[in-house]
């Protein structure tokens, strides 16, 4: 993936908030797991139309695994200063470390929590500093599975730090709350094959989806190991987009989810594929393809 943005080398204070991301990805029983590996992590964001940039402090990504936590970058490798809203059309590359060889199951980012460190610019050019609740990890997207680093290997770790779930603002006090929301993909190697998934999201008679109070509609990306992205669909005209998902086979369904937490509420929208009802789409999207979707749903009741 030619696109890549480098990373800087920068301090930062040690007050953080820690992510746990249980991810999915790639690995066979049989190879070889002693020695070591190289994990890359590579960072990208979906867009978000509240809001211009959305400026987030992270201070280390640690990997968890049967050998215990590795770090994989700290407070010298990564910016000081990440502005997620543009790393959906150009991802960066955080870094690159060696790690022991393994069966590795969750990713942890520390985010850091100090006020006015991470902050968002609307869309009238004004600063809002990013308020991190106590207890802001409990609403990160966990993708469930395991994978394998064998001696000699490089795997890459695309991380989508997706600020239309994680950002917000409060209704009576105006408060622009973050709740980091995180999804996690594991491929082998150190190049992305990147592609774009976008669309359309409307009922029969051509209309947008208007999501019950406190709820938001979404694009859910999946792969057996779970959710590896999700795309707010606008209430306006039902579009969605997902600028870098790492090409592969998926299945995506549309869902409501809380607001707040981005967690599915109910059971996935029924969906016309093919003159059938379904409640997935399964595509296969290749590197470098925009796959553009009208996603119809049935809401006969």
């Amino acid at each position: 993936m030619s696109n890549l943005r480098s990373s800087l080398v920068v301090l930062l204070a040690p007050s953080v908030v820690a992510i746990g991301l249980v991810i999915g990805g790639c690995g066979g029983g049989d190879d070889d797991l002693s020695g070591t590996g190289t994990a890359r992590v590579v960072l990208t964001d979906a867009p978000m139309s509240d809001v211009d940039e959305v400026h987030v402090k992270i201070t280390r990504i640690e990997l968890m695994g049967e050998a215990g936590a590795q770090v994989l970058l700290n407070d010298h490798d990564i910016p000081d200063d990440v502005e997620m809203i543009a790393l959906g059309a150009n991802p960066l590359l955080l870094g690159q470390r060696a790690i022991p060889a393994g069966e590795y199951t969750q990713v942890r980012m520390l985010i850091d929590d100090t006020p006015g460190a991470n902050y968002v610019v609307d869309s009238e050019g004004e600063r809002h500093d990013l308020t991190i609740p106590s207890g802001a990890q409990s609403g990160v997207k966990l993708v469930t599975g395991a994978f394998e680093v064998v001696d000699g290997q490089i795997i890459t770790i695309l991380l989508d730090f997706n600020a239309a779930a994680s950002v917000h603002q409060a209704g009576q006090s105006g408060q622009w709350i973050m709740r980091p929301t995180v999804f996690a993909n594991v491929v082998t190697g150190a190049d992305l094959d990147l592609g774009t998934i976008r669309g359309t999201v409307l009922d029969e008679a051509g209309a947008p989806i208007v999501a019950p109070d406190g709820q938001v509609l979404g694009v859910f990306v999946e792969t057996p190991f779970g959710t590896v992205g999700v795309a707010e669909v606008d209430p306006v005209d039902g579009s969605f987009e997902l600028p870098a998902v790492i090409a592969g086979p998926y299945n995506l369904r549309v869902r409501y989810a809380d607001r707040l937490t981005w967690q599915p509420i109910g059971d996935p929208l029924d969906l016309v594929v093919n003159s059938t009802i379904e409640q997935l789409i399964a595509i296969t999207l290749a590197g470098e393809e925009t796959l553009d979707l009208a996603i119809v749903v049935d809401m006969t009741p």
